[in-house]
């Protein structure tokens, strides 16, 4: 008992020492938060989904939301990671390794989320034993390519992740250790360009081909809805990265990483927003004029009930701040107006997969069938939640414990010489 209670106090020590106050208390929770999510992943897995408000309606419970809202903002993972392996942008290293970390728990519990709504989770291994492929070397279904893909791309950023790992400082200092990070380092540009063609594919067809192609759905059905998908990926994920990294600083009261990559990647990110826009803009005029009619029905009339137009209106309103504030660089170089624009623009990405999913299920198939509406259950909001809390205690862990920013420790290695 007493080796255990040293044990204790000192992971204690370990965890909470130098802390505030106030971050004790926001540690407590995070870490409460993350009990419940366990206890509650062993309720719904071995007693199965009936702890759900899940029915043939809503056939996605709402941690769905928080999955496609990964998926999408953990998108910024392969463009930041392109845009400095390959078009070497080397002003983004400083922030490189927390986006690939960002990326890597984004798609991690991507899986966890997925796991749940699996029903049978045993199974999962199904997806690579039984492909549900066509004729030919192409997939019937658009799930057994996000499978893939989604699998794969993990796979690509695990490797992405080693280095960072292993340049921890007691692991660097052998000499195998060193020079294995150091040629990781020197091929990521090999990873980074199969990270892009894999991620390209998934972000599509997760965030937007399964549902484009269900031209039964009305609501739903949009051909491009597989392009436009990957290019929110880009647009979000990027000021997702941004924002992230510059919490963390403001919370450290540190400089994790130097404003002029911040600067960047949110010019970067408030550039493909013109184009999201555009593209956002014309998906609204398809439907209105082309293919609600074509499902008998009117663009307005598919948008009531409780997820009603308001969540549309949201979504166009937030748009301002990327179009606005990272764009034009008298606003984005005030920090204020930047994080502001960042915020609006990974809000604007989180909403338009609130409507999609919310607004989606809920509006009916019929126009003589009335909208629906869904009350997750106290499990599916600790799921949720729990899985946010276990990605903030990860960050935070690997903030405190491995390189993760090269500026901070080079400041710090700096000020003690």
């Amino acid at each position: 008992m007493e080796i255990l209670k040293k044990w204790f106090k000192a992971g204690y020590d370990g965890i909470f020492e130098g802390t505030s106050k106030n971050m004790r208390i926001a540690l407590y929770v995070l870490i409460v938060l993350s009990i419940l999510f366990g206890i509650f992943a062993i309720q719904i897995l071995f007693w199965g989904l009936g702890y759900t408000d899940m029915d043939n309606n809503f056939a996605w419970g709402a941690w769905i939301i928080g999955d496609l809202g990964l998926v999408a903002l953990g998108g910024g993972a392969f463009t930041t990671g392109y845009l400095l392996y390959i078009f070497r942008v080397d002003k983004l290293r400083p922030i490189i390794n927390s986006t690939v970390l960002i990326g890597f728990m984004c798609y991690l519990f991507t899986f966890v989320f997925l796991l749940f709504d699996l029903g049978q989770p045993l199974r999962a291994w199904f997806g690579f034993a039984y492909p549900n492929w066509g004729q030919g070397v192409y997939p019937v279904s658009m799930l057994t390519e996000v499978f893939f893909c989604l699998s794969l791309y993990f796979c690509i950023l695990v490797v992405e992740l080693i280095p960072t790992v292993l340049e921890h400082k007691v692991l660097i200092k052998n000499k195998y250790v060193a020079m294995v990070a150091h040629y990781m380092h020197l091929l990521m540009w090999t990873m980074a360009a199969g990270g892009t063609f894999l991620s390209f594919f998934h972000q599509g067809s997760l965030g937007g081909g399964m549902w484009g192609v269900l031209y039964a759905k009305t609501v739903w059905y949009a051909p491009h809805f597989f392009f436009m998908a990957v290019v929110a990926a880009m647009a979000g994920g990027t000021s997702f990265m941004t924002l992230v990294p510059y919490i963390a600083g403001k919370i450290m009261k540190k400089e994790v990483v130097p404003m002029e990559t911040y600067q960047i990647l949110t010019r970067i990110s408030g550039f493909i927003f013109i184009f999201y826009f555009i593209f956002r803009s014309y998906d609204i005029y398809a439907a209105v004029y082309k293919y609600a009619p074509m499902g008998g029905r009117e663009f307005i009339d598919m948008w009531g009930g409780y997820y009603g137009i308001w969540m549309l209106v949201l979504e166009m309103l937030l748009f301002a701040g990327p179009l606005i504030f990272l764009n034009i660089k008298k606003y984005r170089e005030q920090e204020k107006f930047m994080v502001i624009g960042a915020s609006c623009g990974v809000g604007a990405i989180v909403v338009s997969k609130l409507s999609v999913l919310l607004h989606g299920f809920s509006a009916p198939n019929f126009p003589w069938k009335g909208f629906t509406a869904y009350g997750p259950t106290f499990q599916e909001w600790i799921i949720t939640f729990g899985v946010f809390a276990l990605m903030i205690l990860i960050y935070m862990a690997f903030v405190k414990w491995f390189p993760l920013f090269p500026h901070l420790e080079h400041n710090e290695h700096d000020a003690h010489h």
